[in-house]
């Protein structure tokens, strides 16, 4: 298949300069970055310390936030700050080599495997063109972001294509891709209404064997309580960072919730208005499963999934370029465009003095009613059936 632009078109030509464009700028803040070693503000500081924790501690105090936080700030000198744990217990086993690496090796290693993911799940939802899409998306200050701070939205970007490549003809390897995204579970909130109304039984059983293989593993190399741990900690946490509005950068969560308490709503507000999108959104999965031609089934699945789940950063929103890149091949028109340009540029404004203007979750709510029409009156040469 065809790029869905020939890149002597207008349209063709305005996202090929936007992309080479992004990529250079990218890799300039990059190496500004670098040069000025900014080490202690990347979340990979995070990852780094988890698996030295539970080396070093009962595994259970891997969710006591005093005894996380005292370890991290001996563990970084002149770092006043904390990062808590708040992923399943699951996610310690990949994290576990980072141990035996010092920070600097670690950091490449994760970050060039990072990169081999997003390839391997470009390649194979996009087989025609994975390099084009692997460009564009590393030149998206979503992925500068990322790449910045050492995030886990290569990781989890990779498994979300690689799972929507293979459903229609491998759904029991999609499956294990979805499992394996246990690891994060919220960036997969809205799967299951995806597979159900398409009735997608292998995939489901895949998927959950997965999860459980995950989980029984866990609960071999660390205690079982973890996970009630986690179950207890975790909304705490996110209560916590509602609370802490006037002292923490709220812009860059993306959800929802998180920009309206950003514009002054109550928190009891923002947890309604959170639970009704995303009962809206999984609805809409599974219309769009049903209905639309697949691939603008997994484009609307994968932006409507930031407007479901209840936590969510700009760096995971990687996932949602690459819904840009399955909306083009449906050859949308030029205020869909438009659109377009906004949810890929929109991130930049957190690396600027107006940072305080990003709230993403209206741009993305605004590209599912673009979205829908074409779902609804597919054309021959836009998007696969499968």
């Amino acid at each position: 298949m065809m790029p869905p632009f020939a890149t002597t078109s207008p349209a063709g030509r305005i996202i090929t300069a936007l992309a080479a464009a992004g990529l250079a700028l990218n890799l300039a803040m990059l190496a500004a970055l670098l040069a000025a070693h900014t080490r202690l503000n990347s979340d990979f500081m995070a990852f780094w310390s988890f698996p030295r924790f539970v080396a070093a501690h009962p595994p259970a105090l891997i969710y006591n936030a005093a005894a996380l936080m005292a370890f991290q700030q001996r563990l970084y000198p002149g770092f006043h700050s904390f990062y808590p744990y708040l992923y399943p217990p699951t996610l310690l086993l990949p994290l576990s080599w980072l141990k035996f690496l010092p920070f600097g090796p670690a950091e490449l290693v994760w970050t060039l495997l990072g990169l081999a993911a997003l390839w391997f799940g470009a390649r194979a939802m996009f087989p025609a063109r994975p390099w084009a899409v692997l460009a564009g998306l590393l030149a998206s200050p979503a992925a500068l972001i990322c790449a910045s701070t050492g995030e886990t939205a290569f990781f989890t970007t990779a498994l979300l294509l690689a799972g929507f490549a293979c459903l229609p003809t491998r759904p029991a390897l999609a499956g294990l891709w979805f499992g394996l995204l246990t690891l994060k579970p919220q960036l997969g909130v809205l799967l299951p209404f995806l597979l159900l109304a398409r009735w997608e039984w292998r995939a489901i059983l895949s998927t959950c064997i997965t999860a459980l293989l995950l989980n029984g593993l866990s609960c071999a190399v660390f205690p079982a309580n973890l996970w009630a741990q986690w179950w207890h900690t975790l909304p705490a946490y996110q209560n916590s960072y509602f609370s802490a509005a006037k002292a923490l950068n709220l812009n860059i969560i993306v959800t929802p919730a998180a920009n309206l308490v950003v514009l002054g709503a109550s928190e009891k507000t923002a947890w309604i208005v959170q639970v009704i999108c995303a009962l809206a959104m999984a609805a809409l999965t599974a219309w769009a499963a049903w209905r639309a031609p697949y691939r603008l089934a997994v484009a609307i699945t994968l932006i409507a999934s930031f407007l479901a789940q209840p936590h969510a950063y700009a760096y995971d929103s990687v996932a949602v370029i690459a819904a840009l890149a399955l909306a083009l091949e449906a050859r949308p028109g030029p205020a869909a465009l438009v659109l377009g340009v906004a949810v890929y540029l929109a991130p930049w404004l957190l690396l600027s003095p107006l940072y305080h203007w990003f709230l993403y979750a209206p741009l993305l709510a605004a590209c599912l009613p673009v979205l829908l029409p074409l779902a609804l009156t597919p054309r021959k040469s836009a998007i696969s059936a499968a």
